[in-house]
């Protein structure tokens, strides 16, 4: 048997599980295609909605993320339709090239074995049901740009017109949402030390001037469009007050709630990474691969850091450096395939309900509870049938979802309400805000959503909204109601019947409709 033959079969246990890997990850991708939006869903799906229509962004709807995001559900609802379905087919065509562009490059850092392992990793770890690996999360898209940008750039002796490809991918990849600035500085740091003998300040500006360039566009871009500074109020001086709440100690204690869930399934995996790490920066075969993603992973839990509030879907934002190390583990030592293998069938079996056997409605339930997210559709469905196209509609609560699905604009640009609940000084004016833009509308329909998770109000938020609320829904009459029901399907009443209801637990929804002049 020649060497290329027994090399060749040394890499098969590898390249099957990446197989393995990809089957499962499209199977429950697939799957769930249909699962209802949720919140962070329904924000995106809305924005991209408008822009299909011709809005700009901060122009009929507003958020503190950049709009990347936005336009990448644009792309994907222009190419597959305004659905959740093509939503989801977005983020498995995303998903799947992340996973292929994380095998190429760990190839390139430590040979077939630890490319296969390494994709196959990130396939795991971005498709578990503990960090929503299957809802369309800007994370997602963060770690496809970053990633392209870093197969780009990690190359010895790049030309200056490389770094600044290499930039320009990551300035897109901040577009996404703003954690993915992180990245760029750890690339930033890998072309000084790259560049440390010869042409250092050339190479860092052509890597500079390519990561600005996207974020100075879209300004341009923005303040053509009339909608500069509010744009620049929501992604700065509002998300800056937001982040501002979070003291050490609390991002601290969020940070100890939820790595024990995240780790979760995967924890062998999480093992396998810090063994990974060590190996290859041991090794002086792969020491300058393994100093990259020792650099790289304390920026990616950065990138993860930097909301304060650790959910558990930024957790994804590590899985690439992760995967990378766990590709070094098993091409640094052959016998650690098997433990791979081994940490993968445990994965597997331990969310085994979630990957083969959960429905789109169950999963939604297992995963998000007495969230609203199923109920959303069938209030659009009855918003869309009883108004016409040209209805303006306000939710009150964070369920843009039911805006997306209901295919109506929204009375106000505020389609998240955990902002007016908040402790910084834009909170109050904010509730003014929103009851100005709903006085001004005067909409149809308005829907309370009757779900401490909608509003997360605290002990000292305002109250002004609500004490609004009451006196204004004198004009309105209730049309339906929603008791949503912890592990049974939610009681539905439409019609004069919902006058009647009486919330019988702390998840409800209501619809109301203006009365007749």
């Amino acid at each position: 048997m020649t060497a290329g033959k027994r090399k060749w079969r040394g890499d098969l246990p590898a390249l099957a599980l990446l197989a393995l890997v990809l089957a499962v990850s499209l199977m429950v991708r697939i799957r769930l295609l249909d699962a209802p939006l949720e919140r962070d869903e329904g924000e995106h799906a809305y924005m991209a909605q408008t822009m299909l229509q011709g809005h700009p962004p901060w122009q009929l709807a507003y958020n503190m993320k950049l709009p990347g995001t936005d336009a990448m559900y644009a792309l994907f609802m222009a190419v597959f339709g305004q659905t959740a379905v093509a939503i989801r087919l977005g983020l498995l065509l995303v998903n799947t090239a992340t996973i292929l562009l994380i095998a190429l490059f760990g190839k390139r850092l430590f040979g077939m074995t630890g490319g296969a392992v390494a994709g196959a990793s990130y396939g795991i770890l971005s498709f578990s049901q503990n960090v929503f690996g299957t809802i369309a999360h800007s994370t997602h898209f963060v770690v496809f740009f970053a990633v392209i940008a870093s197969l780009v750039l990690v190359k010895p002796g790049a030309t200056e017109g490389r770094l600044f490809i290499a930039g320009l991918i990551y300035g897109l990849a901040f577009l996404m949402k703003q954690p993915g600035i992180c990245f760029a500085v750890c690339g930033a740091l890998y072309v000084a030390w790259d560049s440390r003998r010869h042409r250092l300040f050339k190479r860092l500006a052509a890597f500079g001037i390519g990561v600005v360039l996207p974020y100075l566009l879209l300004c341009l871009a923005l303040w053509k469009a009339g909608v500069f500074g509010r744009f620049w109020f929501w992604t700065v001086t509002l998300s800056g007050a937001y982040v501002s709440q979070f003291s050490l100690l609390l991002r601290v204690e969020y940070f100890k709630l939820s790595i024990g869930n995240v780790v979760g399934p995967n924890l062998f995996l999480w093992i396998l990474a810090g063994l990974g790490v060590s190996m290859a920066c041991w090794n002086p075969a792969t020491r300058r691969a393994g100093l990259w993603i020792a650099a790289l992973l304390p920026f990616s839990f950065l990138a993860v850091a930097l909301g304060g509030v650790f959910n558990p879907h930024y957790y994804i934002l590590m899985f690439p450096a992760l995967a990378l190390a766990i590709g070094a583990s098993a091409a640094s030592e052959r016998a650690l395939i098997w433990l791979f293998g081994l940490a993968c069938l445990y994965s597997m079996y331990s969310q085994r309900a979630y990957l083969f056997h959960m429905t789109p409605y169950e999963f939604s339930s297992a995963t998000y509870g007495l969230n609203p997210f199923p109920e959303a559709v069938e209030i659009a469905d009855y918003i869309r049938s009883h108004s016409d196209p040209h209805a303006r509609i306000a939710v009150l609560g964070s369920e843009a979802e039911i805006y997306f699905y209901a295919r109506r604009q929204a009375a106000t640009g505020y389609l998240f309400t955990y902002g007016l609940m908040e402790t910084h000084r834009y909170a109050e004016r904010s509730q003014g805000e929103m009851i100005g833009e709903i006085l001004a509308s005067r909409p149809e329909y308005i829907v309370f959503a009757g779900v401490p998770t909608s509003w997360l109000a605290r002990p000292n938020s305002s109250q002004a909204i609500f004490y609004w609320l009451k006196d204004y829904l004198q004009q309105y009459e209730t049309v339906g109601a929603v008791e949503i029901r912890r592990g049974e399907r939610s009681l539905y009443t439409w019609g004069p019947e919902a006058a009647d209801f009486k919330p019988g637990n702390a998840a409800y929804l209501l619809v109301y409709r203006r009365k007749s002049s």
